[in-house]
């Protein structure tokens, strides 16, 4: 099973809201298709916008594998601009398993830049893209962060 980072902007997509609300939700699959396998765990990332900080904000895991898709209407809801086209696209389905709440508070941006092993993921060296595969060191120390 590998673990990744899924990248989502607030400006685009309203993440929080989507996190909160749904059980489940469909990402864009942009980079790494054929490493993603059923049932590999999945971090989401909240880019900054808005005053709001840059961090992983829920732990999700993947249902099925990676194929063409629509974003479901459901997930469309989501949209910052509905009237996007929604066109066929690689997807993944993500089950939401845990999210920040008033009990576990999200993992920010800053706290991983202050992380000797954390500050090395690809999401900080090179933050513009939306799918990141961590390497077994970071996700030891991720869930580390995350169960605390």
């Amino acid at each position: 099973m590998s673990t990744w980072i899924f990248q989502g902007n607030p400006a685009t997509f309203r993440i929080n809201d989507a996190v909160k609300e749904l059980e489940w939700t469909t990402w864009l699959v942009k980079v790494h298709h054929g490493k993603m396998r059923p049932r590999d765990t999945v971090y989401l990332w909240r880019s900054a916008h808005d005053g709001e900080p840059a961090g992983v904000i829920a732990k999700t895991e993947m249902q099925g594998t990676v194929i063409p898709m629509f974003s479901p209407h459901e997930i469309v809801a989501y949209w910052v601009d509905p009237e996007i086209k929604n066109s066929r696209e690689d997807r993944v389905r993500l089950n939401i398993l845990e999210r920040c709440s008033e009990t576990r508070e999200m993992i920010t941006r800053e706290a991983i830049l202050d992380d000797e092993i954390l500050k090395t993921m690809l999401v900080i060296r090179q933050p513009h893209g939306t799918n990141f595969l961590l390497s077994d060191e970071h996700v030891e120390r991720l869930e580390e962060l995350w169960n605390q």
